[in-house]
């Protein structure tokens, strides 16, 4: 009575006080319930009163009570329970019951024979339930039961065929094992552990769909089901299988076992859940503690672990890689320099530090060189990897930097750009190819390192030694023949880019590359009066030009252009007159032809009496303003204005063509003509806003859902705000990109993705200190940054400063990050 009276609430009478008919309402309320406990005491009374009636209900709450009791892990309670039953009322124990505690405390064999002595004879129905624990305890007994054989051949003969299944299955004879089975009914309780052991079979001849679809079929929250899942995991690989609050280790471990990697299972299943809590270094710890040869050069599991652990800092954010790193340091503070270990966290800290600039360059060049002196401990002299490790640190100090750090906040224009350290950048490249002299990367970077640097000398020598060692590198040759034409050693120049271009005929850029040698060799030896040289030259170059007239660099007509103005340049007036009116009148009298002659012909200096025809030209053509013609006019000033000539002059030919261009806005205007005037006034700035805003309004009055010139819009609303992205930026140009998606305009569907990603990279940018991403939840609260906490404390320390009368006192950041530079012993 002791535990009623514990329970009874407020008003309730004991089981004495009560009359029958009240102990029978009590009884029946509490086991519609499932409460057992409180059943009980109303029946134990009834049963004092008459116990023939009552004790069988009593009876079947003991056993209700001992099944609540197992599944709560109450074993030894659930025992006591069935010792009461047997005092009461001899062998009454729910036989499944007592099966599933033998089971619990891993008696299969005793619940076998609990499960035989009332089912085994097969007159005793069974459920589904009861059907498959007596399956499980019975294949699971692994012994023989004769009394099973006797009571019920037919059971005993299908329990054989799964046992010797089982036998098959592990020898590795799958066409035996799948036999046996036919010996098994689809009704039989062991109807489970055919799928299971089909399962099995098709998982080891590797048929992972007929695997998953046989261990799929077995349910849940079974003995079987429990025993698939690892096969599950490593079929389904992609698929989460596991709740959120579901213990993983021992998943894992049996993971482990199956792929014949039994010394993971010690070792995985912890650092993969230590790993989830975010204690990454506390994952480390246990791997090196408990899996012998971690970490590991050799091919294998362990050697991918320690890829994995020696690598992951890429993907940490700074605050939590120095906590990483501090952690992994204390692990091996211990261990000797010349250790694997030590070698994989050098290289994993020196790589960190690549991008953190707080660290000094001397202070970076010592760390490289500490990790070549453990790696010659370790492994001896490898001159690859030292000329390696020189090439990389050369590209760390040939980095280019912004002198101002801040600018991309303002979204000002990038300011010219300097190099970290060149004298370490040249040192460490010149280091690399002295133990590989024929690294053809390590001579371009060097290269590059001379032309941000400016030391034109340096950078000439290079390409000349070079070509000596890559004699037929085109990229190579072509860039020394472009070099020469920049300091007009033309001969030589052209004599590279024609190399180049024979190397690689369908190259378009030496080709190219090629033809404005030509052009500038061509304009030199005219200002000279060499009249053979330019005319040789320009006849090279309009041989192997192309038709038409959309490649001003390649275009014969252009070129022809061209030769017209070298014969100006020249003294052949008349020569140069016929040669222009012949293009002129072979293009069909196209404008651009004759407007660029005109502004070609002023950037290159040609006499004004031979351009007076042309600009009387020019000015017919300014009296008509048509959207057609501007927009081909557009094409030729911008190509002029990349000329690398002094224009003073142009600046007045583009208000001309502004003027132009906005008159000829009232006429009828097609998109791609809009386009073409929208393009060029954006290049100008501010000077082309009036263009940019009537010809986008005219176009969108058109077609008010056409994506380009929403995008043109949205571009010349930006430009006005001086300001950061925004959320509605963002969706302003994922509307415009649904629209480019439905007309299939794909390269602007890729510029609208790129500026879509510079602005979910800018609305995701966070606070340096906002450490809310990577708490870890096991952590202790005196780990974790506050920066609320530390902000008062500052504001604090700054009040008593003011108000101290003594001295002043300085105020001192806790947050200052470990020197991994210093000895940390």
């Amino acid at each position: 009575m002791g535990k009623f009276k514990k329970n009874k609430t407020k008003g309730d009478k004991t089981p004495k006080l009560l009359t029958t008919e009240v102990l029978e309402q009590k009884t029946k309320s509490d086991l519609a319930r499932l409460n057992y406990r409180r059943a009980k005491e109303w029946l134990k009374e009834l049963c004092k009163r008459s116990k023939e009636q009552y004790l069988p209900q009593l009876i079947e709450c003991y056993n209700g009570l001992a099944k609540q009791m197992l599944e709560k892990g109450q074993t030894a309670e659930a025992k006591i329970i069935f010792d009461h039953i047997r005092f009461l009322a001899g062998d009454k124990v729910d036989p499944f019951a007592e099966a599933q505690l033998a089971t619990r405390s891993g008696d299969y064999l005793a619940a076998a024979e609990v499960l035989i002595r009332r089912y085994g004879d097969g007159n005793k129905p069974l459920n589904t339930e009861d059907g498959r624990g007596m399956a499980d305890a019975l294949v699971v007994a692994f012994e023989d039961i004769p009394l099973l054989k006797e009571e019920n051949p037919k059971l005993y003969g299908e329990l054989t065929a799964v046992r010797r299944a089982l036998e098959h299955v592990c020898a590795g004879r799958f066409t035996d094992a799948l036999s046996e089975l036919k010996h098994i009914r689809l009704q039989s309780v062991f109807a489970g552990w055919r799928l299971f052991i089909k399962g099995l079979c098709a998982f080891y001849t590797g048929e992972n769909s007929r695997a998953r679809e046989a261990f799929q079929r077995l349910g849940n929250e079974s003995l079987l089901s429990r025993a698939a899942r690892p096969f599950i995991v490593i079929i389904d690989k992609d698929t989460r299988l596991t709740s959120r609050d579901e213990v993983k280790e021992p998943l894992l471990q049996q993971v482990c076992r199956i792929l014949n990697m039994s010394d993971m299972a010690t070792a995985l299943p912890r650092a993969e859940y230590l790993w989830r809590l975010r204690r990454y270094a506390d994952s480390y710890a246990h791997v090196a503690q408990t899996l012998n040869g971690f970490p590991s050069e050799e091919p294998g599991l362990s050697h991918t672990l320690s890829l994995f652990y020696f690598n992951a800092i890429s993907h940490m954010d700074p605050w939590q890689a120095d906590k990483y790193l501090t952690g992994i340091h204390s692990v091996l503070r211990k261990k000797n320099n010349a250790s694997i270990d030590f070698l994989f966290f050098t290289r994993m800290r020196n790589l960190y530090f690549d991008n953190n600039p707080k660290v000094p360059d001397h202070d970076y060049l010592r760390t490289w060189e500490e990790f070549l002196i453990f790696y010659h401990q370790v492994h001896g002299e490898n001159s690859k990897l030292r000329a390696l490790v020189y090439a990389h640190l050369g590209d760390i100090f040939a980095r280019e930097e912004d002198s101002d750090p801040f600018a991309f906040i303002f979204e000002r224009k990038k300011q010219k750009a300097g190099i970290r350290n060149f004298e370490l950048a040249e040192d460490a490249y010149e280091n690399s190819l002295k133990l590989n002299g024929h690294d053809k990367d390590v001579h371009l970077k060097i290269l590059r390192l001379y032309e941000i640097a400016g030391d034109n000398s340096k950078r000439n020598k290079k390409l000349d030694e070079i070509i000596r060692l890559f004699p037929d590198d085109k990229d190579s040759l072509a860039k020394n023949g472009n070099f020469c034409i920049e300091r007009k050693a033309f001969l030589k120049g052209i004599e590279f880019l024609k190399r180049a271009a024979a190397l690689d005929p369908l190259d378009r850029n030496n080709r190219e590359s090629l033809c404005i040698a030509y052009i500038k060799a061509s304009q030199h030896f005219a200002k000279q009066g060499t009249h053979l040289r330019y005319r040789d030259f320009m006849g090279n170059a309009i041989e192997m030009g192309e038709p038409g007239l959309e490649n001003m660099n390649l275009g014969r007509p252009y070129l022809q252009v061209r030769l017209a103005i070298f014969e100006w340049i020249g003294g052949c007036e008349d020569e140069g007159n016929r040669l222009l009116a012949d293009v002129i009148r072979n293009g069909n009298n196209d404008l651009r032809l004759s407007y660029f002659a005109y502004l070609v012909g002023r950037a290159y200096g040609t006499p004004e009496p031979c351009l007076s025809q042309l600009q009387k030209q020019i000015n017919t053509i300014f009296r008509n303003p048509t959207p057609a013609a501007a927009a081909a006019l557009t094409e030729v000033i911008r190509y002029v204005n990349l000329i690398a000539l002094p224009k003073p002059w142009l600046d007045n030919e583009f208000h001309r063509l502004n003027r132009y261009a906005l008159k000829a806005a009232d006429n009828a205007c097609t998109p791609l003509e809009a386009e073409k005037i929208v393009r060029y006034a954006i290049e100008q700035e501010k000077r082309g806003d009036k263009l940019v805003q009537r010809y986008v309004e005219k176009i969108l009055a058109q077609d008010p859902r056409h994506p380009l010139f929403l995008y043109f819009q949205y571009m010349y609303d930006r430009s006005k705000h001086f300001r950061p992205p925004t959320e509605n930026d963002r969706q302003r140009l994922k509307d415009i990109l649904s629209l480019a998606v439905e007309r299939n305009e794909r390269l602007l569907v890729n510029t609208i993705n790129r500026e879509l990603r510079k602005i979910e990279d800018s609305l995701s940018m966070k606070l340096p200190f906002d450490d809310e991403e990577f708490d870890d939840e096991e952590e202790d609260s005196e780990e974790a940054i506050d920066f609320r906490n530390i902000f008062e404390e500052t504001v604090k320390k700054l009040k008593d400063v003011k108000n101290s009368s003594s001295r002043r006192k300085r105020i001192q950041s806790d947050m200052q990050q470990t020197s991994f530079f210093d000895d940390l012993d």
